[in-house]
């Protein structure tokens, strides 16, 4: 889900070396194509309690009249589960967060050039291309003098990273803290910071609420229209078909 995989993007393995960031980051996505920005809106709630990422999707991407809102919640006490909510239907998905963290401490450790010094929201921030591999390449804004919450960190479940992580690669380059902002190679995509506020958060923002239920599924999460589309392709499937789709589904849960 590329979703979560910018969540995770954005949970760094830095050690505190400033006092810990708790508040509120609000972003927006970045597209030189208009109508193609993957999502409306971002905002990530950080605090020692856990993480939580509220999202909407465009309308374009998901099928409706307007966007789609989704939630995701990390818990400090349940650091290896991502809990993902959608709000218009109350329905939640636990996401096994432990393989993807595996996946990052067993990647190559990643390459970082420095690019100088810029500013966002007037925020001093270092610039840094950052290259996983021959094809794949991320130039990332990083406020040093802000620093995920230990716990934020080990609710995101990326604190436990091997020396390879990207952010233990930054962090070895002089320049680890929170990112701001994010760029593809060609710099015509990513996602920027819009607003960032320190504030006292409460717990309850990183609990599951009590009238959501679990959902069987990943179409439990889709909107009505696209869950609906989806329904009829299974039916026209014959039962082996649709046996094999279902597991899928199952499967992107964990």
């Amino acid at each position: 889900m590329r979703l979560l995989l910018l969540c995770l993007t954005l949970a760094g393995s830095t050690p505190a070396l400033a006092k810990d960031f708790e508040g509120v980051i609000t972003g927006k996505s970045i597209s030189s194509e208009p109508g193609k920005a993957y999502l409306d809106s971002i905002k990530m709630f950080l605090s020692s309690a856990g993480a939580r990422v509220e999202f909407t999707l465009p309308a374009s991407a998901t099928g409706t009249a307007v966007g789609t809102q989704y939630i995701m919640v990390w818990r400090a006490a349940d650091p290896d589960t991502a809990y993902i909510l959608n709000p218009a239907n109350k329905t939640y998905l636990k996401h096994d967060i432990s393989k993807a963290r595996q996946s990052a401490g067993a990647a190559d450790a990643p390459t970082v050039e420095k690019l100088g010094k810029a500013t966002v929201l007037g925020h001093s921030v270092e610039r840094a291309k950052v290259t996983f591999s021959p094809t794949r390449t991320r130039e990332i804004w990083v406020d040093t003098s802000l620093h995920f919450p230990s716990a934020a960190l080990a609710a995101f479940g990326m604190e436990r990273s091997t020396k390879n992580g990207t952010w233990a690669a930054l962090d070895k380059a002089g320049i680890g803290g929170i990112p701001l902002k994010e760029l593809s190679a060609d710099g015509t995509s990513g996602w920027e910071a819009t607003n960032v506020e320190q504030k006292s958060l409460p717990a309850s923002l990183f609990q599951l609420p009590a009238d959501y239920h679990e959902g069987k599924s990943s179409l439990d999460m889709l909107p009505p229209a696209q869950a609906e589309a989806m329904k009829k392709r299974l039916d026209a499937m014959t039962p082996e078909q649709r046996a094999k789709v279902e597991e899928m589904m199952k499967n992107a849960q964990h």
